[in-house]
């Protein structure tokens, strides 16, 4: 248990932290929809994107959320791609921080 418990805690902390990041902290509140408000649609469209830097490559594009949402059948090789081409037809609904990566300074 103690060769274990503290990598352990530690990745699962990370991923916390990483999935706090994609659904809060853009300069406006982002909308909670719950019961029969919610649609997997409303739930896609509800996330940010973000720029991690190097740690995308580690993390398979994890920036990547909103179109990981809104369509996760496409494998991580191709999610930059989709995103881009994913940016003008979402509009205001695409959400992306000015400022991102792993030290958004």
């Amino acid at each position: 248990l103690k060769l274990y418990g503290v990598p352990y805690l530690i990745f699962v902390m990370w991923l916390d932290f990483v999935t706090y990041l994609h659904h809060h902290g853009y300069k406006q509140k982002l909308p909670w929809y719950r019961g029969q408000e919610w649609s997997y649609l409303r739930g896609g469209l509800t996330t940010v994107d973000r720029d991690y830097g190097w740690i995308n490559n580690i993390h398979h594009d994890i920036g990547t959320h909103v179109i990981h949402h809104l369509f996760p059948q496409i494998p991580h090789y191709h999610l930059i791609e989709a995103t881009k081409a994913a940016k003008a037809v979402l509009g205001k609904y695409y959400r992306e921080p000015q400022k991102s990566g792993p030290l958004p300074l």
